[in-house]
């Protein structure tokens, strides 16, 4: 374990926010998040070193196992592949068709996969997972590589549109990892990134419960200031910013978060937790999801941001 000051601001006063635990892969250690009294960052301090960190990303960790072709269910199939193809829309109707893309954290390249079919793309990837890594590579023929982003060293202005989906939140230095992203775009490039976002209703409801804290892995919370003052402070310029619902499998992750620990063993909490991963309420609770999607209230906050000098 290794402490360190904010990476926002550099202070080093903090206060106790939750002790928190592994809710998601349950494997052992407690972790303080705390709140930066400066600048307001949410971070776990002390937390993994880059070399500890790999032990809370085992193997059936969920961005690293199935893809949504080899799902056994054709729901699921289509539930996760609708996902990408969301997030495919999101470039293709900001008119965007070609170029060379960066999808950082891209897992088993999955979201690179679906942006095939949305124009004539030049498609990289980079990840920490070597597995991931491979299986885009070989299944996709993805030019994906192993590693972090400041570790790779692309060249100077070299893409058009880098992208993190729910990434951010899991680099040791947000500072470092964003100065790189606004070297290697061209000038004019779109930078897209989704995090989690704490001043959220879900957030405040659940409190320590919320999945969007996932410790250890989560090793920044972010908040919209927070969010905008990382990206300014390295020149990426916020064009648009906001909110994604990503349905209610998060949700339903907080409701176990709460169950586990609330309920003791027995019939009446294993019927909630069957009930709570069942189909019946996802459908139920769709509508209010979209809905409350309109007020950017919800879960996640996906910005656009260009490399400073555009128009």
């Amino acid at each position: 374990m290794e402490e360190t000051n904010c990476n926002l601001c550099g202070a080093n006063d903090t206060e106790l926010v939750y002790m928190e635990q592994d809710r998601l892969m349950k494997l052992p250690g407690t972790f303080r998040l705390v709140r930066c009294r400066q600048c307001g960052l949410l971070y776990l301090n002390p937390r993994p070193t880059p070399e500890e960190i790999a032990f809370y990303y085992p193997e059936e960790y969920e961005p690293y196992t199935v893809t949504p072709q080899d799902e056994p269910s054709w729901i699921n199939r289509l539930d996760r592949s609708y996902g990408y193809w969301k997030r495919a829309r999101l470039l293709s109707a900001a008119k965007l068709n070609s170029g060379r893309l960066l999808d950082v954290g891209c897992a088993t390249g999955n979201f690179l996969n679906m942006m095939s079919h949305f124009g004539s793309w030049e498609l990289y990837g980079v990840d920490i997972s070597e597995t991931g890594v491979q299986y885009a590579c070989e299944r996709y023929g993805i030019n994906a590589t192993v590693g972090e982003l400041v570790d790779v060293h692309y060249d100077d202005g070299f893409f058009d549109v880098v992208t993190m989906w729910d990434v951010l939140e899991h680099v040791h230095d947000p500072t470092a990892t964003l100065a790189e992203v606004h070297r290697i775009l061209k000038p004019g490039g779109l930078f897209l990134v989704r995090v989690p976002n704490v001043a959220t209703w879900d957030a405040k409801l659940f409190g320590r419960y919320w999945v969007g804290y996932d410790a250890p892995r989560h090793l920044y919370i972010y908040s919209p200031p927070t969010l905008t003052r990382f990206l300014e402070d390295a020149g990426l310029r916020i064009r648009r910013m906001r909110s994604d619902t990503l349905g209610y499998a998060p949700f339903a992750l907080s409701v176990q978060f709460l169950l586990d620990e609330k309920l003791p063993e027995g019939p009446l909490k294993r019927a909630l937790l069957a009930l709570n991963r069942s189909r019946v309420p996802r459908l139920l609770t769709r509508p209010p999801f979209i809905l409350l999607s309109y007020f950017n209230v919800t879960f996640a906050m996906t910005v656009f941001a260009t490399k400073d000098g555009a128009d």
